[in-house]
C-alpha cells in the first residue's frame, strides 16, 4: 500500500497545529476522519508516527523523519494550488483576446473594452489582431473572436455565435454626387467594389473589386473617401451612417448575414475573466 498524499497533508498539518483535534477544527474536518486517516498512513508506511496522549500528540523518530522531508514541499504544493485557484476565480491578471482587425478596430468593441476595464481595472487587456483559428491553449489565449466562416481548427473548443449582422452596401455622398446610384444589382456592375475578404464571396461574378482587405476598417474609410461602394455589416456602420460619412444604396438587396463567434477552450474550466468579457460582448450584441 502506498501512503497518500492527501494523508500526508493531513500529517504535516497535525503536527504544526499541536494535535487532532485542533487540526480537524482549524480546517473544518472531522476528528475521528483525521485520526482514521493518519492510522492509515501509519499502516501503509508500516511504522508509527504519532505517540497519541489525551491533549496533544508526540512525534516519534519516524514521525520527526518524515516531518522534517515532507513539511516544506507540501507547504509548496499547497500554496501553488491556492494560487492556481485565486487566478482562476479572480478578475485580475492577463486577459489576451484575439480577434480580426476590422472588429477590434469597431466603435462597438471599443466601448465593450471600455465598460470591462472600468469594472475591472486590475486586468491588464492584451489584443491579438488574428484573422484565423489557433491553437488557444498553446498559444495562451483566453478569447477569441472570429467571423462564421472561419474554420475553428480544434472543435473541441467551445463556440458561441454572439453577434449576427446583414451586410449592405454602402457609399461616400460625395460618390454618389459624382456617379450614378446603383437602382439594381446589374447596375452594381458598373461601379468600383470595395469588400472584405470574407464578404467578396457573396458579390455577383464580374464586379470589379477595387480593394478586398482584411480591415473593415479600413475599407470603411475608403468608401468614406469616394473609393467606391462598399459591403459592410451593417451593425458596424450605423455610426457612420449617423454621422453622414456614408449612405446605404440598394437597400433592398439582401445578402447572406455574417456572424461573430466565441470561442474559448473549455467551458468547465472558464475562468472568471473571460467570463466577465463573455458576458459583456453578449449583452452589447444582444438583439442587434
Amino acid at each position: 500500500m502506498k501512503a497518500s498524499m492527501d494523508d500526508l497533508y493531513l500529517f504535516m498539518l497535525t503536527v504544526r497545529h499541536g494535535g487532532i483535534s485542533a487540526a480537524a477544527t482549524a480546517h473544518g474536518l472531522q476528528r475521528s476522519k483525521v485520526s482514521r486517516r493518519l492510522q492509515e498512513l501509519e499502516k501503509a508506511l508500516h511504522c508509527q508516527l504519532l505517540i497519541r496522549t489525551t491533549r496533544h500528540i508526540e512525534l516519534t523518530e519516524n514521525g520527526q523523519l518524515l516531518y522534517q522531508h515532507i513539511s516544506q514541499p507540501l507547504t509548496d504544493v499547497n500554496h501553488a494550488i491556492n494560487l492556481l485557484e485565486s487566478q482562476q476565480n479572480s478578475l485580475q491578471g492577463v486577459f489576451r483576446l484575439a480577434s480580426t482587425a476590422s472588429f477590434i478596430a469597431s466603435p462597438m468593441f471599443a466601448e465593450v473594452l471600455d465598460a470591462y476595464s472600468r469594472q475591472f481595472p486590475l486586468v491588464k487587456l492584451e489584443l491579438l489582431y488574428l484573422q484565423k483559428s489557433v491553437d488557444l491553449e498553446r498559444e495562451n489565449i483566453d478569447l477569441q473572436l472570429l467571423p462564421n466562416m472561419a474554420e475553428i481548427i480544434n472543435l473541441d473548443y467551445v463556440q458561441q455565435t454572439f453577434l449576427t449582422s446583414s451586410n449592405g452596401l454602402f457609399a461616400s455622398p460625395e460618390y454618389l454626387q459624382q456617379h450614378t446610384e446603383p437602382k439594381s444589382i446589374a447596375e452594381l456592375q458598373q461601379h468600383w467594389l470595395l469588400a472584405s475578404r470574407y464578404n467578396a464571396t457573396l458579390l455577383q461574378e464580374g464586379t470589379q473589386l477595387r480593394l478586398v482587405s482584411e480591415d473593415i476598417n479600413i475599407i470603411q474609410q475608403m468608401a468614406s473617401l469616394g473609393q467606391g461602394i462598399a459591403l459592410l455589416p451593417n451593425i458596424l456602420m450605423r455610426e457612420f451612417l449617423q454621422q453622414g460619412k456614408l449612405v446605404q444604396v440598394l437597400t433592398d438587396v439582401n445578402y447572406s448575414d455574417i456572424m461573430m463567434t466565441l470561442v474559448y477552450p473549455s467551458r468547465r474550466f472558464l475562468p472568471e475573466k473571460t467570463r466577465a468579457m463573455v458576458t459583456l460582448l453578449r449583452q452589447k450584441f444582444a438583439d442587434k
